[in-house]
């Protein structure tokens, strides 16, 4: 098998936190990570940008010292709240034994996310940081024609990035399921080669049919959205899932299928935030509603790009 960089940037990575960047159903992608690095000896954690109502949530327990910090268990999980990380957790129980905690950030601002991330990283001792973008939007520059549903991505990565010490990547799954919110994937791809010349694309791996990998995934989304079937769902984890099971083509109103959804595209986080048009100016934003203002704000300072097509 040919090597992959992002194998060299966790190698000798000893505990390592899988992240969903962008809220709900993302911290799902880290399942097909976490099977590869546990097999390989890792202590791996989880952690989600929630858009739970963490506080209402019996058996969510705030931090003493971070507000914005959850510890989120398998007594969380009921079917009448919305919590995919919640069923996450008890996936993790019945399937592995054990305790398991998905780490729950609140739905805030830089500032605030950016101090539960390095609360989790002293406590953890952590080596390495991997955010799970569900989809591609993650990476973009902020000029293209659409940049999808920034919000949460990029106070993710701005947090994330603040951090001195461990290692930052990203990784993102689920290329080509964003057509309902307008991204133009040529400039997708122009991005990546971009981040390719800057040193910042670390390779890419399949989700390939039958690897335990891929098994450990299906099992999980179809375990969480069984038991969430009243609650909100995830376009997103139904692409990537469809796709692993060899789905193609339009099978859907904004639904293409191909084996690129079920890819995973890594890069150096570091990078991708050092070449954002506009991320530093959301370092000190102090909630949600303040990122989501900025970027309208700063997306007016920009030249958006008309969108372009590939002979594909």
């Amino acid at each position: 098998m040919l090597p992959q960089p992002i194998t060299d940037r966790l190698a000798g990575a000893r505990r390592v936190l899988l992240a969903g960047c962008g809220g709900g159903y993302d911290v799902l992608g880290a399942v097909p990570l976490h099977a590869a690095l546990a097999a390989q000896g890792v202590e791996v954690h989880f952690a989600s940008l929630s858009f739970c109502w963490l506080d209402a949530l019996s058996g969510a327990q705030r931090d003493a010292e971070i507000s914005a910090l959850f510890a989120v268990r398998a007594e969380a999980a009921t079917v009448d709240a919305y919590c995919p990380e919640a069923w996450l957790a008890r996936w993790l129980d019945e399937r592995d034994g054990g305790s398991h905690v998905v780490w729950c950030f609140e739905k805030t601002g830089v500032r605030p996310l950016a101090e539960a991330y390095r609360a989790l990283m002293r406590r953890l001792d952590l080596d390495a940081i991997v955010l799970i973008d569900g989809g591609i939007d993650a990476i973009l520059r902020g000029d293209e024609t659409s940049i999808g549903t920034p919000s949460e991505d990029l106070a993710s990565l701005a947090a994330a990035t603040s951090l001195d010490g461990p290692r930052i990547m990203l990784a993102c799954v689920g290329l080509g399921s964003e057509l309902r919110d307008g991204i133009a994937h040529a400039q997708v791809f122009e991005r990546i080669a971009e981040l390719h010349a800057l040193g910042g694309y670390l390779g890419t791996a399949a989700l390939a049919p039958g690897s335990p990998a891929t098994l450990r995934y299906l099992d999980a989304v179809d375990y969480v959205l069984e038991h969430q079937a009243t609650q909100r769902g995830s376009h997103v984890q139904r692409v990537v899932s469809a796709a692993c099971r060899g789905g193609f083509g339009a099978t859907a109103p904004q639904v293409w299928l191909s084996p690129l959804a079920s890819m995973f595209w890594f890069f150096d986080a570091q990078v991708v935030a050092r070449s954002h048009l506009f991320l530093e100016h959301l370092a000190h934003a102090e909630t949600m509603h303040e990122v989501s203002a900025l970027i309208d704000g700063l997306r007016k300072t920009v030249a958006v790009r008309e969108r372009s097509t590939i002979p594909l």
